[in-house]
């Protein structure tokens, strides 16, 4: 039997699927013209890119999302506008200095900003056999996690995100989970990109489409220990776990295609934007390294 809803005329092959569809749509009144849904299911789209930072998101909840809780932008502004005079602008702007030359020297420490006599540089991404990453399917980022971290990757993307796409999010984020960053993603319209290999040390082009189902799998084999582990499970609420179990059976269903078309659209979303970002703090690396140079060269000269 089909559950329609009959607010928007969707159908669901599950009551449950149907309550959690119209807790999320239609709980509360429409007031944007942006978040209007017509009889044919169809959305007003906006720019998808942070009006703070600029960042690509894959859709627009993940761009409120990110607006909302993690633009580091956003941040700086809101610190910049509490300003009063311009004693506290020179104070911060000395902090933000020494906070710049303290991630330089960390940097050089992990041997990520090493010459490229040391290094292979390929489209502006380091490969180096210095930095030990964990191929997919052999990552250890479950033990690096807090129960309580592990317990807000089960209830909190509920009514927000995907749990996989916010698994996936805390590996690419979190900077204690950068040894399992295997994948790097440099072109949104390629048809490749590169997956770190265990055996050669290197991170290798394969196909982006087959690459992405592997880590689909992977990470829903760690959502799945999430939820049987007993000290995180008991703690979770009687609705929640009716929203979990609907989610694990849609990944098992006839729409597991649809579903899964989903995850990795915010998948590679993530991915780029991890890769985008490590490029750019490279490049900032650079420019600050070759600044302190060209100061100790005036000194010498003086």
């Amino acid at each position: 039997m089909d559950y329609s809803c009959n607010i928007c005329n969707k159908n669901y092959t599950s009551y449950k699927s149907l309550w959690y569809h119209k807790y999320k749509y239609h709980n509360k009144n429409v007031t944007n013209n942006d978040d209007i849904v017509t009889n044919n299911v169809t959305k007003i789209t906006t720019n998808l890119n942070c009006k703070f930072c600029n960042k690509l998101l894959a859709s627009r909840q993940s761009k409120n999302r990110h607006e909302n809780h993690y633009c580091k932008e956003k941040n700086k502004i809101n610190i910049i506008n509490k300003i009063e005079n311009q004693d506290d602008k020179i104070e911060i702007l000395i902090e933000t200095v020494n906070k710049l030359k303290k991630e330089n020297e960390l940097i050089k420490k992990n041997n990520i900003n090493n010459t490229q006599n040391n290094n292979n540089t390929n489209n502006g991404i380091i490969n180096n056999n210095h930095i030990h990453i964990n191929a997919l399917g052999n990552e250890d980022f479950m033990k690096k996690l807090s129960d309580k971290e592990k317990f807000n990757l089960l209830t909190s993307p509920l009514f927000e995100e995907l749990p996989i796409v916010e698994l996936v999010n805390k590996i690419y984020t979190d900077d204690k989970l950068k040894d399992d960053r295997n994948t790097k993603i440099t072109n949104l319209q390629s048809s490749n990109c590169l997956a770190y290999n265990n055996n050669t040390k290197k991170f290798e082009a394969v196909d982006k489409n087959k690459h992405i189902d592997k880590i689909i799998k992977c990470r829903k084999d760690d959502f799945t220990k999430l939820y049987n582990d007993r000290n995180i499970n008991r703690k979770i609420k009687p609705q929640h776990k009716l929203i979990i179990a609907d989610y694990m059976d849609t990944l098992e269903n006839d729409d597991v295609k649809k579903v899964c078309k989903k995850h990795k659209k915010e998948i590679i979303y993530i991915i780029y934007n991890a890769t985008k970002n490590l490029k750019e703090k490279l490049d900032e690396a650079d420019a600050l390294e070759l600044l302190e140079s060209s100061e100790e060269e005036k000194n010498l000269v003086v």
